[in-house]
């Protein structure tokens, strides 16, 4: 890859899975890590994985409903699920997943707008092949599709030609037709299958979506439960729905934030966060006890948190503008 005067030499490789975890499978004695603080500290960040942190990667059909998700940080650790569904069997469907995690090899420069890397090592959360049922539901857990089979991972930059990329990879990430020039954003192709990973800034995303729709939807549930047109059972369940909706938008947020923070930007930001928890469940008891002027106690707690929670969310919002 690349030219003789920038080659680096090729970091070895084992597949899917590190040789300790080789070394598991065959039977080898497997060494144990070394309780050495120096040795657990975090190598420095890399600039391309850097560039990859906000973003969130996914592979997936247009029919199907299945999709590969896939988180980068600074580091080339990694993590991501894989999930699909086939409600039409068992009693409540059955649902395919792989929750995993890896560490990919520094990247090596292939040409101006691609790179490459390699999977050193991969864990899944349950083991391929298991299955369980939770609440009726069936779960069968698998291997990440999309990263199967994984020898190279090309990361193509935007502006990359696209009628310089495999067509198989093109037809992945939605430019199988010449409709443009150059790549927009930043995507994986799972060379030995030519599996394309497209990517979004979730952050720009969260951003969206609040002023697209969230904020919207808010409004209209606030404005149905407090026109006392509908009954108490009906303004609780809207209230529900509402704290429902920003503890969403708040937990996107928090994720992006673990993705993009190092441990020591994120630790007094989390303790931060725990004071808050605290201080909101003292106001949503209060809200409760007080006068309720038509809702329920249920309800007015609801809001409360709702109101409280969306306040939250723009707090750290702005809090990313100003670091």
């Amino acid at each position: 890859m690349g030219s003789d005067d920038t080659a680096e030499e090729e970091l070895p490789f084992y597949g899917l899975y590190s040789e300790a975890r080789l070394a598991g499978f065959r039977g080898d004695p497997v060494q144990e890590p070394v309780d050495d603080p120096a040795a657990a500290q975090p190598a420095a960040a890399d600039p391309l994985f850097s560039q990859l942190k906000d973003l969130e990667f996914y592979f997936a059909s247009g029919a199907g409903g299945w999709r590969t998700i896939l988180h980068i940080d600074v580091y080339g650790s990694f993590s991501g699920t894989y999930s699909d569904s086939d409600m039409g069997s068992g009693e409540h469907g059955v649902q395919y997943r792989c929750d995993f995690t890896g560490q990919f090899t520094q990247p090596v420069r292939v040409n101006d707008y691609t790179y490459s890397v390699r999977i050193d090592e991969i864990a899944y959360e349950k083991e391929a092949g298991t299955e369980e049922v939770i609440d009726g539901t069936q779960y069968c857990y698998t291997d990440p599709y999309g990263l199967e089979d994984a020898e190279d991972i090309l990361i193509y930059l935007p502006g990359a030609p696209l009628g310089q990329l495999p067509q198989e990879f093109r037809s992945w990430v939605g430019y199988s037709e010449n409709t443009r020039d150059e790549l927009p954003f930043y995507a994986l192709n799972n060379a030995v299958h030519q599996q394309g990973f497209s990517s979004y800034d979730r952050l720009e995303s969260i951003r969206e979506s609040l002023e697209g729709w969230v904020e919207p939807y808010a409004a209209e549930l606030e404005t149905e439960i407090t026109s006392g047109e509908f009954d108490q059972w009906v303004c609780e369940e809207k209230a529900a729905r509402m704290l429902e909706l920003w503890d969403d938008q708040l937990n996107d947020l928090w994720n992006c934030l673990e993705q993009r923070l190092d441990p020591a930007e994120l630790e007094p930001l989390t303790a931060e966060q725990e004071a808050w928890v605290a201080r909101k469940e003292e106001q949503v008891t209060q809200a409760g006890a007080g006068p309720h002027e038509g809702c329920t106690q249920a309800a007015a707690e609801d809001m409360a948190a709702a109101e409280l929670t969306r306040d939250r969310v723009y707090e750290l919002l702005d809090w990313l503008d100003e670091t």
